[in-house]
């Protein structure tokens, strides 16, 4: 009898303990934009998280591309149905906009982060009204692809140009060899993501986007006009093709084009398509080195307090400088912590794949707005801006002129 009772005891106690410990395990929902190899990374840290932490488990959901998930957003802020966390884009206009600032809240406190080990500049992409609204994480900037074979073939050192002169220069010596050795369907250069390509053109050459309180544009101002005015004539000239800007990228894997304007986010996939030698530089500059940055962010939702700081300690691990050696090195996209570009990773990343190297080597020349309500209107407006000057329907001044007129209309309406 004695011997029931004292089993009953331990098995009573038992348990309890194992309730207790599943009432104290924290479920959080997490909405992620990213798909292909990235989203399977993702989901792959996702896995690395649950599998060591006993007291969090993190339903991850793939919630589509970019535009999808920020309408899903835009939705859930709506009928009050948000995630506990989410890796998504615009990320400050769905928070900061609303007055959430757990982000920085959190890091503000006890277990926050180093935020000396982050760029300035991503922090800055992570703002609202000045005040950090989200965390960086899969980050990219353009860089500059390069077929190294072509190049040779006509003549040419296989680098990268430093300048605009000197990449007018070698595409310039390139057209007159394919013409020579009658090569058809071949462009010296062309880009994908034209709007995100022309912001860092302005500010290569001293221009500027936005003024200091993001109320107006200064796209028509002299600066960003010659930007505008360079980029047609490369069109002028025939180094790059007007209009097929969508189809850069391929031209490039099939090569048929020398010089390719992209996202690092693709050194990837582009180099394990390509059939020749590849290579990467860092954007040419004007006056000036100068690269935009593109990505979404990582953020939290209010919840209770418990979710709350289960969610942090998810971004907190994902942003640990090891995750983040190991999520750039597998992806391509731009290690968001400074001590990360030291790290074995990614240097021993650099002596097997040197063509990662000029995308995180050029960060120190990034340059980011913050997040301001009307900036998808500004990109919409630089695709027609690109369009009208590309087939002659108006100047670049004009053109410029008409993109400040219909953002300064979109601000006014929103105020």
């Amino acid at each position: 009898m004695k011997k029931t009772l004292v089993f009953s005891l331990v098995l009573a106690l038992l348990l309890a303990g194992v309730s207790t410990a599943l009432a104290e395990k924290v479920t959080i929902s997490f909405w992620y934009a990213i798909g292909g190899n990235a989203g399977r990374v993702f989901q792959e840290m996702v896995d690395e998280f649950n599998a060591t932490h006993d007291n969090i488990f993190v339903e991850a959901v793939y919630t589509g591309n970019y535009g999808e998930t920020a309408q899903k957003v835009t939705a859930s802020l709506a009928a009050n149905t948000l995630p506990d966390g989410g890796l998504i884009p615009a990320t400050p206009l769905f928070t900061g906009r609303v007055g959430n600032y757990l982000i920085d809240e959190y890091l503000q406190g006890p277990k926050g982060l180093d935020m000396d080990d982050f760029y300035d500049e991503f922090w800055n992409y992570n703002k609202y009204e000045g005040r950090i609204a989200s965390l960086p994480f899969n980050n990219s900037t353009p860089v500059l692809f390069y077929n190294k074979d072509i190049l040779v073939q006509a003549g040419l050192e296989p680098k990268a140009p430093d300048t605009w002169d000197e990449l007018v220069e070698m595409a310039t010596h390139l057209k007159e060899w394919a013409a020579k050795e009658r090569i058809r369907n071949f462009s010296p250069i062309n880009m994908r993501s034209q709007d995100w390509m022309l912001k860092g053109f302005i500010l290569q050459n001293g221009g500027e986007l936005m003024n200091e309180d993001y109320s107006a544009s200064l796209i028509n101002e002299a600066a960003s006009v010659e930007a505008i005015e360079f980029w047609v004539s490369l069109i002028d000239q025939g180094l790059m093709p007007a209009g097929v800007h969508d189809r850069a990228r391929d031209q490039f894997i099939a090569g048929n084009q020398a010089f390719l304007y992209d996202t690092t986010a693709g050194i990837g996939s582009i180099s394990q398509t390509v059939e020749f030698e590849m290579a990467t530089g860092m954007l040419p500059g004007s006056k000036k080195r100068a690269v935009t940055l593109g990505g979404a962010g990582l953020t939290m939702f209010p919840s209770t307090q418990a979710k709350q700081d289960a969610t942090w300690e998810f971004l907190s691990w994902l942003l640990t400088p090891e995750n983040v050696a190991s999520w750039s090195a597998q992806t391509g996209y731009v290690p968001v912590r400074k001590s990360v570009l030291e790290s074995e990773e990614i240097q021993t990343l650099f002596a097997e794949q040197p063509y990662y190297k000029a995308a995180f080597e050029q960060l120190e020349f990034v340059v980011s707005i913050e997040q301001f309500w009307e900036l998808g209107a500004l990109d919409d407006y630089l695709g027609q801006l690109i369009n009208n000057v590309e087939y002659k329907s108006l100047t670049p001044q004009e053109a410029a002129d008409k993109l400040v007129k219909d953002l300064a209309d979109d601000i006014a309406r929103n105020e």
